[in-house]
Order: C-alpha cells, then sequence, then structure tokens
C-alpha cells in the first residue's frame, strides 16, 4: 500500500486495536471499499446491502413460482411393495422412474423391497367443477381396482405355485410307500 507515514501509523494502530477487539475469532476480515476499517466476517454483521442489491433480490424472489403453482409440477406414483400394499409416492413431474428402492409400509409397520412403480399422475388438483372431480374420483378408484385386481392375480398365482408344491410332496409321498 502507498501510505505516508501518517496513515501508515493510522493503518497499524487500527490493525491493532481490531486485533484486540477480535483475539479469539481468527476468522478472515472484511472493509467497505475507500475505508481502513476492517471487519470479522465471524462476529461482525455485514454491511447493509445498497438499494439496487434490494431491488435485485427482490426481483429474484418474485420470479419464483408459488407452492400452489409447485404443486402442479408434482405426480403422484404408486409403489407396489414386496408384502402387496401399495404405499403412495410424489416426485416431480420431469422424473421419469422413482429410484426408491426400499420404503416403511404404513400397514405392515415394517421396511419393505419396492416390487414395482406405476404413475398415477398429477399429486394435486384444483378443485373443478362437479362433473371434473367426479371422474377424477371414477379414474382414482378404476386405478385402485386395477391394483386390487393385479394384487389378487399375484396372490393367485403364488397361491397355485404352493398348491402344485403340495401335490409334488403327496406324490413323492405316496411313491414311497
Amino acid at each position: 500500500m502507498k501510505l505516508s507515514e501518517p496513515e501508515k501509523r493510522e493503518y497499524e494502530e487500527a490493525d491493532r486495536k481490531f486485533r484486540e477487539r477480535h483475539a479469539d475469532c481468527r476468522d478472515a476480515r472484511w472493509s467497505v471499499s475507500g475505508s481502513r476499517v476492517t471487519h470479522c466476517c465471524f462476529c461482525c454483521p455485514l454491511p447493509p446491502m445498497g438499494p439496487k442489491q434490494i431491488e435485485g433480490l427482490a426481483r429474484l424472489f418474485a420470479s419464483w413460482p408459488s407452492p400452489e403453482e409447485r404443486k402442479k409440477d408434482l405426480d403422484t406414483w404408486n409403489l407396489i411393495l414386496r408384502c402387496d400394499h401399495v404405499v403412495p409416492h410424489i416426485q416431480h413431474r420431469e422424473g421419469t422412474y422413482v429410484s426408491t428402492r426400499v420404503v416403511d409400509c404404513p400397514e405392515c409397520g415394517e421396511r419393505r423391497g419396492v416390487v414395482s412403480r406405476e404413475r398415477v399422475g398429477p399429486a394435486y388438483r384444483d378443485g373443478g367443477t362437479i362433473r371434473e372431480r367426479a371422474a377424477a374420483d371414477r379414474g382414482r378408484l378404476a386405478r385402485e381396482l386395477a391394483a386390487a385386481e393385479a394384487k389378487l392375480a399375484r396372490q393367485q398365482k403364488n397361491a397355485a405355485a404352493t398348491q402344485r408344491r403340495i401335490a409334488d410332496i403327496q406324490d413323492r409321498l405316496g411313491s414311497e410307500s
């Protein structure tokens, strides 16, 4: 720094006072342009923002979508678990796949593996007309019916496999006697 002798002494005195006040901080310093006063990044407050900075931040915050607008971008997925229970999962619409492999089953109270996933549709809808809500309810009931029928088919397949195993064991027992 190109300082005259009195300015240099003034700077060194200010630095000594700073070190006395901030002996335990051991952090970086900051200063305001045009001033030799330094502040600690640990305990000193930051300088106030100028009107242009505040205006820029206000524009940035105003451009963000509201929580209600963000809800429109969410989809519901049904996760079918190893225990045959179905758990809803909500994620952003841009996601084409749910990568969750294990979730807590609210019905069993256990952590279960995810067997399959299927996208249901928008997670949130606005009120809509009575006809639109009725159509949405019919769609939801149709999805529930399809899920229940798929569960029944899996259980029947497992039951048939178990019956074949029982018959095989009975045949083996009968041939040994």
